[in-house]
């Protein structure tokens, strides 16, 4: 199965939900984008700001 590479370059804030990992920026927190864990192969964190739940 193919995985997905993840590059993030931008400051997002990243968690994990029921299996699925949840990107979303500080400016617009409603808006979540949901990727699958089974799905990524590897993620890759540009950005020093990117962080964790807080």
């Amino acid at each position: 199965m193919l995985k997905r590479a993840l590059f993030f370059s931008t400051p997002l804030c990243l968690s994990l939900r029921n299996n699925q990992m949840i990107v979303h920026t500080r400016e617009a927190p409603d808006m979540q984008k949901r990727i699958a864990i089974e799905d990524i192969g590897f993620v890759v964190l540009e950005h020093q700001q990117t962080s964790g739940p807080v």
